[in-house]
């Protein structure tokens, strides 16, 4: 029996088959391309003109207003201007056809838009009043494997759409959008600007995969419709040293973009645990809720900060179970910083009362008992409290209370609030239409003050101790929110000897306290009543 060769397996004719049904479908379509036409525009895009220039400048400018004010309609608008598009096709097209020519002018001009667009992006950001890192700045900053593919898919149709000139008005639109060149080279100029190095090698890694990736996909859609090397008379090179030089480009620009996305799915793989063993300790129905948490890294480990809304004060030892918990389903060293709210309710003398009628909102049902009716009211209060605390933060809502008198009289919250000085008249109103708003009902708002810090006793050094300085931290969220405040010691009063040595430690604590926390200490004054140190914090030039 004659042996069958590979060239006449049934396989091999239907590749064939398929091969050439592809490549006269590519020829039909080629024959349509104006091919003279799209190298002459894309070889008008390497000119670097006045109007390329302005262009590129105010896109830059438009971009980095949007990315340090957080507004994502001003970077998109900066996107659809961006001119930078333009010489990047020209560069693929360069590596379709071997024309030498043409990729060193669009190599030349993209290297000098990136350099103008980094240079008066970091300039106008040492300028700007506004620095702070924004999410719009940080999303540019942690490119992966996702945006290459997002960047090549949207090169390639570009390619196609220049070419065929159908539909290319929209989408060049959405090209522009989705692979964003202009964005990432203002946060390399931001980062320069704030001297955040590793953020700026962030966004040009982000601005370099989408050249890249654009590159790569535009080159595969010209060649395929057939733009050759015998279309152009100037030098040209192989195409073997071409493909190999976009395979290594691409291969090396690929690990990093692997390596953050395997560490991006650990991180949420990492979180949705941690997230998972906090509910499983700390939500319960009418008792607890987590109301939110928050990841960061440390030197040894990480550190979960968790918010909770409870009837009842989480004693030490189930704080000891959970911080334990955290550490085994994560492997890592965990410190816990258990943030609690305590929520109380006060007794309800008649089922009959007009928060109960406008929280729960039901149709008439069998008569509800004592106990249901308290567990849903106890709901909706535990949210009118998380919304005060988050109306009023950073000063923390020590306890909320809620009492009912007969059922035509109006509820009365009671909000106890860490602060040391009164709430103006404005914001007891905006609290109080915060609260109605969530309760859907009127209420008679109470609030009372206490102080925000407890008394401390200070080592020799004058240092609090290590629970005085887990409380004292949240001074650091006054400078982060840039809220003006200062603060006040007062250091209790002795002998003269004693006092003298009172005020002297007041001084250190002072040093202290202006070095961790980055704010000013206004007073240092001695405590008529009282045998402990206690630290005020006041409105900027507030009185004592």
């Amino acid at each position: 029996m004659p042996s069958t060769t590979p060239e006449h397996t049934p396989m091999w004719r239907a590749l064939q088959k398929l091969r050439l049904t592809i490549g006269q479908y590519l020829d039909s379509k080629s024959s349509d391309v104006q091919h003279h036409d799209i190298i002459k525009e894309l070889y008008g895009r390497t000119e670097m003109t006045g109007s390329y220039v302005a262009a590129l400048i105010f896109s830059n400018l438009i971009a980095l207003l949007g990315l340090l004010s957080n507004s994502v309609a001003v970077v998109i608008g900066a996107m659809l201007i961006s001119p930078l598009m333009g010489p990047i096709f020209s560069l693929g097209l360069s590596f379709a056809m071997g024309h030498l020519i043409l990729a060193r002018k669009a190599a030349k001009i993209i290297s000098i838009s990136v350099l103008i667009t980094v240079v008066v992006a970091a300039f106008f950001t040492f300028l700007s009043p506004l620095k702070e890192a924004t999410t719009e700045i940080l999303a540019r900053t942690h490119p992966n494997i996702y945006d290459l593919l997002v960047a090549i898919f949207a090169g390639a149709i570009g390619a196609i759409a220049l070419c065929t000139r159908k539909n290319y008005l929209f989408t060049t639109t959405g090209i522009a959008i989705a692979t964003a060149v202009i964005p990432p080279l203002s946060v390399v100029g931001y980062g320069v600007g704030t001297m955040q190095i590793s953020m700026a090698m962030g966004g040009f890694l982000l601005f370099f995969t989408n050249l890249v990736a654009i590159v790569i996909s535009s080159n595969i859609v010209f060649m395929l419709l057939r733009f050759r090397s015998s279309m152009v008379e100037e030098s040209i090179y192989p195409l073997k040293l071409r493909v190999r030089i976009l395979a290594v480009t691409l291969f090396v620009i690929s690990i990093p973009l692997i390596i953050t996305l395997v560490s991006d799915i650990r991180k949420l793989k990492l979180t949705k645990r941690i997230e998972q063993t906090l509910n499983g300790y700390l939500s319960f129905d009418g008792n607890s809720r987590l109301t939110g948490f928050s990841v960061s890294q440390e030197e040894k480990g990480i550190k979960v900060l968790a918010s909770v809304n409870t009837v009842n004060e989480i004693d030490a030892a189930t704080e000891s179970r959970l911080n334990k918990a955290l550490s085994d389903v994560t492997a890592l060293h965990v410190k816990l910083d258990l943030e609690q709210i305590i929520v109380k309710v006060g007794a309800i003398n008649t089922p009959e009362v007009s928060l109960a009628k406008n929280i729960l909102a039901a149709t008439p049902q069998a008569k509800e008992t004592l106990a249901t009716l308290r567990g849903k009211t106890l709901g909706a209060i535990k949210e009118v409290c998380t919304e005060a605390g988050i109306f009023l933060a950073p000063w923390p809502v020590k306890s909320c209370g809620v009492s009912f008198s007969n059922g035509v009289a109006q509820t009365t919250l009671l909000l106890t609030i860490g602060r040391d000085f009164a709430l103006s008249d404005q914001e007891q109103r905006w609290l109080a239409i915060a609260v109605e708003k969530k309760l859907d009902s009127s209420v008679i708002l109470k609030t009372e003050l206490v102080p925000l810090f407890p008394d401390l006793s200070l080592s020799d050094k004058g240092i609090p101790d290590d629970t005085e300085i887990k409380k004292l931290a949240m001074l650091k969220e006054f400078t982060l929110k840039n809220i003006p405040v200062q603060l006040t010691i007062n250091y209790p009063r002795g002998s003269r000897a004693e006092t003298a040595l009172n005020h002297k430690k007041a001084k250190l604590l002072k040093q202290y306290l202006e070095k961790e926390s980055g704010i000013t200490v206004g007073h240092v004054t001695p405590n008529a009543s009282g045998e402990a140190y206690r630290i005020k914090v006041l409105e900027e030039n507030g009185e004592n």
